[in-house]
């Protein structure tokens, strides 16, 4: 009886709008779904209390205590670049060396003495549109 008592009590107060018909209605139902429990027996509900569902559990939130010591100097820093970003770089770095390396290797020392071509035509680079 108690527990259909808080059950309404909760209803009027946090569903206005509803007709006193509607609330008897759900009270009734969850009653009868209540009724062949084993824990019909309204002695389990005795310190149920109707104001503390609105109260909040005040406790102290946890502390992170470090088991290692680091030195202080060490400052945390933001990066500029994105991490995804940062890392494609390093990727396409390692790629580019690499043919540099080879390309490199594969010249002969003729070659890589002088990277210059000698213009060809002198005349028509100066009249073309």
């Amino acid at each position: 009886m108690l527990l259909l008592h808080v059950l309404f009590s909760n209803f009027i107060v946090k569903m206005p709008y509803l007709k006193v018909s509607d609330v008897l209605r759900i009270i009734l139902s969850v009653a009868e779904f209540l009724k062949g429990l084993p824990s019909y027996n309204e002695n389990n509900f005795a310190r149920f209390h109707t104001d503390s569902g609105s109260r909040t559990c005040v406790k102290r939130p946890s502390v992170y205590l470090p088991t290692k010591e680091y030195p202080s100097e060490q400052i945390i820093v933001t990066e500029k670049t994105n991490i995804l970003l940062r890392y494609l770089h390093q990727q396409w770095d390692k790629k580019n060396s690499q043919k540099k390396r080879d390309h490199m290797n594969l010249e002969t020392p003729e070659e890589s003495g002088s990277r210059k071509r000698p213009r060809l035509d002198t005349t028509a680079a100066g009249s073309s549109p």
